[in-house]
């Protein structure tokens, strides 16, 4: 920890013993952890301005993101197994034409399909099985191979596709193996996470190109795209409605079943545009902070269209659906449920989005919701 972390630890345990809980739930552990942790995340996006916008080196703040990634996390051997799995993007056979009249993304996602047909570029994932999961299926510890294996161990197993959280700058399937094993456990699924490209070396839409591709992937292995279940927090949530929006338009465009078993989202990213009150409320509680749009090394600016200056085009642009969901077409989504908690910035606008999946899919009630008092993700 920096000299300036330490001092900022003295400072909240001395707040604590001198002005009591910053919520009622919270002990000294939590507080200190919250205070220590934002004023570190207050570091990670650097204050900026449009005036100097062509004064920024993008490049160079990716590979700052990628010299100090997320802490890694062990899967315990209690809890399951997990081995390497890497998909080589030329085998899915994709058509660009799927995504003739998707919007803002299409032009940039034809693209990247195209240029991956002539290349060689692997996708890094792992496959991660509980014991839980196993035991559905007969396999033992001793003997678990099997459940490390990409294919069904039956004909309508269900497996998970997660999406890693980050903001999308940072992350991947090292810094998510702890939460993905209780996931494991809890479900008795097996998950698959991948290790998709980050911003800013790599804007929208590669993300959800590289999600898409993933899911491909499980088709291909034998996978029923209703046995497949969506499961991503933060950015990662954003990315699963991103892909299913774009998987109920390749299903209308080919007339092919891509509908996903589910969609599970935790603390997500409801999109670019945000204008809750809780982004600024919530600042004194939620570890992280709400860098402002303005500044052009913010996450949603790294993420779409770095380098472009935040002018009246770039505030329409961002209202697309595919970068904010709740002002588009929400309807026949697949059962979702969305957890979060009522101290985070973001819980406005995912309030928001909740409502709005509501509204849009009246005919069933599989749109859950489940927020934890004075909590966040």
């Amino acid at each position: 920890m920096s000299l300036s972390g330490y001092y900022q630890m003295c400072k909240s345990m001395v707040g604590y013993f001198l002005y009591g809980k910053q919520l009622p739930s919270w002990d000294l552990e939590m507080q200190v952890f919250c205070d220590v942790v934002r004023h570190h995340t207050r570091g990670l996006f650097l204050e900026s301005s449009d005036k100097t916008i062509e004064d920024i080196d993008f490049d160079k703040i990716h590979e700052g993101y990628a010299a100090r990634p997320m802490p890694s996390t062990k899967l315990s051997i209690d809890v399951g197994v997990y081995c390497a799995h890497s998909i080589t993007v030329s085998d899915c056979n994709l058509d660009s034409d799927w995504i003739s009249g998707i919007g803002i993304a299409e032009d940039p996602l034809r693209s990247l399909i195209e240029k991956d047909a002539s290349a060689s570029r692997q996708i890094y994932g792992e496959l991660l099985a509980s014991w839980s999961a196993c035991a559905v299926h007969g396999i033992h510890r001793n003997s678990h191979d099997r459940a490390l294996e990409m294919r069904p161990l039956a004909d309508n197993e269900k497996i998970v596709l997660c999406l890693h959280g980050g903001s999308y700058v940072m992350g991947g399937p090292s810094s998510h193996r702890e939460v993905l094993g209780k996931m494991t456990e809890s479900s008795k699924l097996r998950s698959f996470i991948i290790d998709y490209r980050l911003a800013p070396k790599h804007p929208f839409p590669a993300q959800l190109h590289d999600a898409f591709i993933a899911f491909q992937y499980l088709v291909n292995q034998g996978f029923k795209p209703h046995n497949i279940v969506l499961a991503g927090d933060s950015a990662g949530g954003h990315l699963c409605v991103d892909l299913v929006l774009l998987l109920r338009h390749i299903a209308k465009t080919t007339l092919r079943q891509m509908t996903p078993a589910g969609v599970i989202l935790l603390s997500p990213l409801p999109g670019m545009h945000m204008h809750g009150a809780s982004l600024h409320k919530n600042a004194v509680y939620d570890y992280l902070w709400p860098t402002p749009i303005e500044w052009p090394t913010s996450p949603i600016r790294l993420f779409y269209k770095p380098g472009q200056k935040y002018d009246d085009e770039y505030r329409k642009e961002i209202c697309d659906p595919l970068l904010t969901p709740v002002l588009g077409d929400l309807s026949e989504f697949p059962p979702t449920i969305i957890q979060s908690g009522s101290s985070e910035i973001l819980i406005d606008d995912i309030r928001e989005l909740y409502v709005k999946l509501k509204l849009d899919n009246p005919e069933h009630g599989w749109i859950q919701w489940e927020e934890y008092p004075e909590m966040f993700f």
